[in-house]
C-alpha cells in the first residue's frame, strides 16, 4: 500500500488514529494519499468498507477515485463503501431519512430551469413585476441564504424593503418547494444540516456507521456543517 510514495505522503497513509489534515498544492499527490489511506485501513487495519465515508467535489473524481480504490484492494472490497459527492451522499441521507423533514423518498431534486421557473410563479402570486425584480436576482439571493444556513424565518426579519421582499418569495418558494415534494441543488446540503441538527438520533445512526471519513477538496460552509456533525 505504499508503493510509489514519499516519506510524508507513507506518514499521511499510515496515520489511523485521530484526524488528519493533509495541505498541499494541486497535482502533489493527495488523493493518491487518501486512495492509498483507504487501502491500508481495509487491507492491514481490517476496517470494513461500509464504515468508510470518501466524499469529494465532482462526479468525475468520485467515480475516479473509486476506480483507483478498486484497483489497489479489488472491487468487491469498494461495493459497499460510500465514495461520492458532497450532494450524492446528501440524497442518500435524505431518500432514507427525508421524512423527518416531511419529504418521502421519491422527492424531486429541481434544476436551474424548474428552480427559475418555480421563482417565476412565486413572484406573480405575489404581483411582483419581473423587471422591478429579476427572478435572477430572487435565485441568487435564496442560494446565497442557503448556503450561509439562512433559514426563511431568520431571513423574513430583514427590516430592508428590498430585501424583506426577497425573503417573502424565499419563504413562499421553501413551501411550494416542500408541496411539491421537491428540494433545490442547495436544499440537498441545507436539508441534511437541518436533519442532523432536529433529530439526534438520525445523527447517531450516521455517527456510528462512520468510522472512518476521508475529504478530497474540503471547502465550503454548508459541507462543513454537515461534516462537523457526522465527524
Amino acid at each position: 500500500m505504499l508503493e510509489g510514495l514519499n516519506e510524508m505522503q507513507k506518514q499521511a497513509v499510515l496515520h489511523t488514529e485521530g484526524p488528519l489534515l493533509v495541505l498541499a498544492g494541486a497535482g502533489s499527490g493527495k488523493t493518491k494519499v487518501l486512495t492509498h489511506r483507504i487501502a491500508h485501513l481495509i487491507n492491514n487495519k481490517n476496517v470494513a468498507p461500509w464504515s468508510i465515508l470518501a466524499i469529494t467535489f465532482t462526479n468525475k473524481s468520485a467515480k475516479e477515485m473509486k476506480e483507483r480504490i478498486s484497483g489497489l484492494i479489488g472491487e468487491a472490497n469498494t461495493r459497499d463503501m460510500w465514495v461520492s459527492t458532497f450532494h450524492s451522499m446528501c440524497v442518500r441521507i435524505l431518500r432514507r431519512d427525508g421524512e423527518r423533514l416531511g419529504f418521502n423518498k421519491y422527492f424531486t431534486i429541481y434544476d436551474s430551469s424548474d428552480q427559475k421557473a418555480l421563482v417565476k410563479e412565486v413572484m406573480k402570486s405575489k404581483n411582483i413585476n419581473e423587471k422591478t425584480l429579476k427572478p435572477s436576482e430572487v435565485i441568487a439571493y435564496i442560494s446565497s441564504n442557503k448556503n450561509q444556513f439562512i433559514l426563511p424565518n431568520e431571513a423574513i426579519t430583514e427590516s430592508n424593503f428590498r430585501t424583506k421582499i426577497l425573503a417573502e418569495i424565499y419563504l413562499t418558494y421553501q413551501y411550494k418547494l416542500k408541496e411539491n415534494n421537491a428540494c433545490d441543488f442547495d436544499d440537498l446540503l441545507l436539508n441534511t444540516c437541518v436533519l442532523f441538527q432536529n433529530n439526534p438520533d438520525v445523527l447517531e445512526n450516521y455517527q456510528k456507521k462512520f468510522k472512518y471519513i476521508l475529504i478530497d477538496e474540503y471547502q465550503d460552509s454548508a459541507t462543513r456543517c454537515n461534516m462537523k456533525s457526522i465527524a
